[in-house]
């Protein structure tokens, strides 16, 4: 009974199963009727056409009997009946026509005598079926006579055997009828016993699946080969699926647990901005049901003001573009409403999955941030708006495009006041001072800092704002016991250009108040445009500039040659060497020299990184000398003061030593007399630990700064380089001509080589080589190039002998002119 029940359970699952498929798609039913369907025709058809054939036999055969049995019949009458015609004796002649026709299969029977004339005729009613005649005379014989006595014809038909088929042809159907439903209940019953029920117990053991169960149970074997072969691909089928459904369940623990239960804020929402899912801790922190925000816009959730971020939101689904930084405030039930910060990492227009809403509780950050910002725009000391205030208060009014009018306050000699009276009363005095300032009713007021205050009016209160001061002040402040009369400077400012900047309006007024002060202060005056506002701004460029060519590799090296001076020829000296100058070689300014970007360099501390950027190109090139057999040429580098500023030279130079296969001696350091006025101790230590590694050092544009002679004792300075200031004027003037041989001589009685700069003619080479120099440099000689044409001049080959001289038009050395430096030497 119950293995009954096992049984139909799984029939009865399969059927519901099965309709519920029909239902979606197309009417379906179980498989056995659906085989019954198709073998029941088949079965029936085969036993038609069987049946037609047997039938056709049959009857083609039976008819032949029939044929056989009237002419066998017509032989029988035809040797009796002409004796009873030649005695005439008609009833014997009536007797054997009535015999003929009692046949079934006779339907007339018909006597004609001798002359043809019919002479009986017996003929059954109705139609014959398929007619057929048998004639045959009749011949009377005897010893003495051979006589025909007439002819004798016999009318057949099909009828009787007909009915009589009709009879056998239903016998036979309910015969195949019979034979049909049989054969098709066994089919039914096998089918039913050993396909379906095992499969049907087959299905019913896959439903385990929908459970969770600690191991998948396989399904049991039955007695029928191929179904076992369907139950082995089940159950490897099984067990890989009920790996799959654990890996499911886990992942669904896993969602259940990161999403639901996590502590952020989430939604789950289609294109069209309904929830599809949402968080607990989104339910706890609104005090909504899930039930009432599944289904639901995300909106519903929104307070009204956020309409533009709801656009936004919306519009970035629809177009399933992700979106960020969007805050809103969430509606809570319960609780006062949050302000969250929206997160669409990936939106998406597939309206089942959804895409993921992350929500960030921003509430307390906010509140931080407001609490800040009131901290950084509240000046502590006066309370009173601070600078930063300022410039926030004056963009916004400039914003508005009304004119304004801006006036400064500074307190004159106020450190001299703040020396008296002391840091405390100093401050007391600064917050008197704020509070009897605010009392001349201005538009707004801050403190921009230290002793100036700020106030904004109207253009035409500006002069009246500054008389109400005036008054104010008119009365002294006591503090410490004294009384204490304050002058102030102010600057008026009226405010009508919408293209000004808080900035620049704040410095043409500071520059107003300098200008007050210088001449004694306890005024006021009214602001004057002029170009000084620009000053602050070429550095500014500059600065960016520079950054632009360190990170985007504008920067190249130019090499001016250095040659022998005491070489026969002067048209074509000896090559010892080259100085490294540093250019811009701007995408759109062009090449940009030295002395438009160096000086700012050295003012915003990236010479450091000139002078490191120019040290590596220079080991590359001496490596790459050194490949070409090159050994005796050197490379000049100006280094900046800032550049040993803790030992950064020394650690650089110990590195390049380090990482590139150059001899030290090939390189020379170049410095300035400014390093002089850097700490002694310090510098000496760097530069002598710098000659330890073999680098050779130089003291460049000697005689233009502090020189001092103790230094160039001191110091471990190889070279010195006379500037080009002593060479200019050396063929006529017998006073510089003079001045420039005593640095000669000293610089040789100090045992340092001297090296002679901004040649630019012959005679001035010839003077310096009788001085007994040992190097020339300049345009005389060769002008600064790129490094590819200076390495194509002075090949390994040719380095030593070369004639440079070449005719050079005005233009020319106008060019060269414009792209050489303040550290360039012509």
């Amino acid at each position: 009974m119950r293995n009954d029940e096992t049984q139909d359970r799984p029939h009865d699952t399969t059927e519901a199963h099965e309709g519920h498929e029909g239902h979606e798609g197309h009417d379906a039913s179980p498989l056995r009727w659906r085989i019954l369907r198709v073998l029941a025709p088949l079965i029936l058809l085969i036993c038609a056409v069987s049946g037609v054939v047997g039938y056709s036999l049959y009857s083609s055969e039976t008819i032949e009997h029939m044929h056989e049995d009237h002419q066998e019949m017509m032989n029988i009458t035809v040797l009796s009946l002409p004796s009873a015609i030649w005695n005439f004796d008609d009833d014997v002649i009536h007797a054997y026509l009535e015999t003929l026709s009692s046949h079934p299969s006779v339907h007339a029977v018909r006597y004609y005598n001798h002359e043809g004339t019919l002479v009986e005729e017996i003929t059954k009613a109705g139609d014959a079926l398929d007619p057929m005649i048998h004639s045959q005379e009749l011949v009377y014989r005897n010893s003495l006579v051979t006589q025909v006595v007439g002819r004798l014809e016999m009318e057949s038909t099909n009828a009787p055997l007909l009915a009589k088929q009709y009879q056998g042809g239903a016998l036979l159907f309910v015969i195949a009828l019979s034979i049909i439903i049989c054969v098709l209940l066994i089919v039914s019953w096998q089918l039913k016993r050993y396909v379906m029920v095992p499969l049907n117990r087959a299905i019913a053991s896959m439903r385990q699946l929908e459970n969770p169960q600690t191991a998948f149970r396989r399904i049991p074997l039955t007695r029928s080969r191929e179904i076992n072969k369907v139950i082995a691909q089940l159950n490897s089928l099984g067990e890989r699926i009920f790996i799959m459904m654990e890996a499911l369940r886990d992942n669904e623990e896993r969602y259940q647990h990161f999403y639901r239960d996590t502590p952020a804020l989430l939604l789950v929402i289609d294109a069209h901005g309904t929830v599809l899912d949402v968080s607990q801790r989104m339910l706890e922190v609104t005090g909504w049901k899930r039930e009432q925000l599944v289904g639901s816009p995300f909106d519903t959730l929104i307070i009204g003001q956020n309409a533009h971020c709801i656009d936004r939101i919306s519009s970035a689904l629809r177009k399933g573009d992700a979106c960020e930084n969007q805050v809103m405030t969430l509606k809570c039930l319960y609780e006062e409403d949050r302000q969250v910060q929206v997160v669409i990492p990936s939106a998406t227009n597939d309206s089942e999955r959804g895409t993921m809403m992350l929500l960030s509780d921003v509430t307390e950050l906010k509140r931080t941030q407001k609490r800040l910002l009131e901290h950084e725009l509240i000046d502590p000391l006066t309370q009173l708006p601070n600078r930063l205030a300022l410039n926030s208060h004056l963009q916004t009014l400039i914003n508005g495009g009304a004119p304004f009018g801006l006036l400064l306050v500074n307190i004159d000699r106020f450190h001299s006041i703040n020396h008296h009276l002391g840091p405390v009363d100093g401050d007391i005095l600064l917050k008197e001072a704020g509070e009897r300032l605010k009392s001349c009713t201005p538009a707004w007021m801050g403190r921009s800092g230290g002793d100036e205050f700020v106030m904004t009016c109207d253009t035409s209160e500006l002069r009246a704002l500054a008389r109400r001061i005036e008054l104010a002040f008119s009365t002294p402040l006591l503090k410490a016991g004294e009384p204490i009369n304050l002058s102030l400077s102010k600057a008026g400012l009226e405010v009508r250009q919408d293209d000004e900047t808080p900035s620049r309006l704040m410095r043409l007024l500071e520059r107003t108040v300098m200008d007050i002060k210088h001449k004694g202060g306890n005024q006021y005056r009214l602001c004057v445009r002029d170009s000084a506002l620009e000053d602050g701004e070429p550095l500014f460029l500059k600065e960016r500039l520079i950054r632009e060519a360190l990170t985007r590799g504008w920067l190249c090296l130019y090499l001016q040659p250095i040659f022998q001076a005491q070489s026969p020829d002067l048209d074509a000296p000896t090559l010892l060497g080259a100085e490294a100058l540093v250019r811009i070689h701007h995408p759109d300014l062009g090449l940009i020299a030295p002395d438009e970007f160096i000086a700012a360099a050295e003012k915003t501390g990236q010479i450091i990184d000139i002078g490191n950027w120019v040290l590596e190109e220079a080991a590359v090139i001496l490596s790459e000398w050194q490949k070409q057999g090159i050994e005796t040429r050197y490379l000049s580098v100006n280094a900046s003061v800032m550049q040993f500023r803790d030992q950064g030279l020394l650690h650089k130079l110990e590195s390049l030593i380090e990482r590139h296969p150059i001899r030290p001696r090939q390189l020379i350091i170049e410095v300035t007399e400014n390093l002089m006025l850097d700490n002694e101790d310090s510098l000496r230590f760097q530069l002598e630990a710098i000659r330890k590694l073999g680098v050779n050092l130089s003291l460049d544009d000697f005689g233009t700064g502090f020189s001092c002679l103790s230094y160039l004792h001191n110091l471990p300075f190889g070279t010195l380089k006379i500037d080009r200031s002593f060479v200019m004027n050396v063929q006529t003037s017998r006073r510089d001509r003079e001045l420039a041989r005593i640095i000669v001589d000293m610089g040789h009685s100090l045992g340092m080589q001297v090296v002679v700069e901004g040649i630019e003619a012959r005679g001035q080479a010839e003077i310096f080589r009788a001085m007994g120099v040992r190097a020339f440099q300049g345009y005389h000689f060769a002008r600064p190039m790129p490094l590819q044409a200076f390495n194509a001049r002075y090949s390994s080959s040719s380095e030593t002998r070369m004639c440079l001289l070449r005719a050079a038009t005005p233009d020319d050395q106008n060019r060269d002119r414009q792209i050489g430096t303040g550290r360039d030497e012509d």
